[in-house]
């Protein structure tokens, strides 16, 4: 199973572990991208950050956190949105905020594997797509 039930995504962030959530693609400007969600418990609070790249990705490589920022001007492509005191409260900011899924959660890292498969379904529906 790679999605965190809310329960254990919660319990991720208790533990201090850091969840992502995928977002899909975007388009910005006529230039493809894709976007997740991090949040990173710490000491200071619960960062929630928005990152937004080019879909630079290949058929063997889907590590979006080496994509560009979707923003030319932007020098990275992970952009805080809000710090708060709780992991309620930065779930809470994700799901009204950001249009996350209670549900689809997963651990650091897997993010990469959910582009992975939207890469899969996109070219599933559309051939051309690279």
């Amino acid at each position: 199973m790679r999605h965190l039930t809310p329960v254990f995504a919660l319990g991720a962030l208790h533990r201090g572990k850091e969840i992502e959530q995928f977002l899909g693609g975007i388009e910005r400007d006529g230039r493809q991208g894709v976007r997740w969600i991090t949040i990173s418990p710490a000491r200071s609070g619960v960062t929630v950050h928005l990152s937004e790249v080019v879909d630079a990705g290949t058929d063997t490589f889907h590590d979006v956190t080496e994509f560009p920022p979707l923003d030319p001007d932007e020098e990275s492509w992970r952009r805080e949105i809000a710090v708060l005191a709780t992991p309620e409260e930065a779930l809470q900011v994700a799901v009204q905020e950001l249009g996350a899924d209670p549900g689809l959660w997963v651990n650091q890292g897997i993010v990469c594997d959910e582009y992975r498969d939207f890469r899969i379904a996109r070219k599933a529906q559309s051939p051309t797509q690279p």
